[in-house]
């Protein structure tokens, strides 16, 4: 799995993959989500960057200095979310590296992440593998790695 001792490098990792301009990793830039500043420190997110994807959506990426606490967070964040829909990001959630992970605006952008080596983090106990998929085992029980990018609904 990839690894990106920045930020920085995180964005420029995912260039040689996909659309990503104008990437940027200032919290002014109008392409930040507000709302995930409130999980960067129960996530262990240190920094994150955003970038166009090329379309009409934004790479959004984290930079974590505590893998194992970002998907613990997203599994719990995700069983709250299941309370009211059981197939709550059932295709995947994040896509991710060893020390970052990157959410994709559209299926354009997860088919190019495809590639990258990067891999799909899924916590749904309602996913289920298909065809030759492969998977790994996650940092945190009840997860898993996947090779399968799919695009979402």
């Amino acid at each position: 799995m990839p690894e990106a001792k920045t930020v920085m490098a995180a964005g420029e990792y995912l260039q040689r993959f996909t659309t990503c301009d104008r990437y940027s990793i200032d919290p002014s830039d109008e392409r930040y989500y507000p709302m995930d500043e409130k999980f960067d420190m129960s996530w262990g997110v240190q920094f994150r960057g955003t970038c166009d994807d090329g379309a009409d959506g934004w790479i959004r990426v984290f930079k974590t200095s505590d893998m194992e606490k970002f998907q613990t967070a997203y599994k719990a964040d995700l069983a709250e979310e299941m309370k009211g829909d059981a197939l709550a990001d059932v295709e995947g959630g994040f896509a991710v590296g060893k020390d970052f992970a990157v959410i994709a605006p559209d299926g354009e952008t997860l088919r190019d992440l495809s590639a990258s080596g990067l891999l799909e983090l899924n916590c749904n106990p309602n996913f289920r593998v298909r065809g030759d998929v492969s998977t790994a085992p996650a940092l945190v029980d009840g997860c898993v790695l996947t090779d399968e990018f799919v695009e979402p609904e």
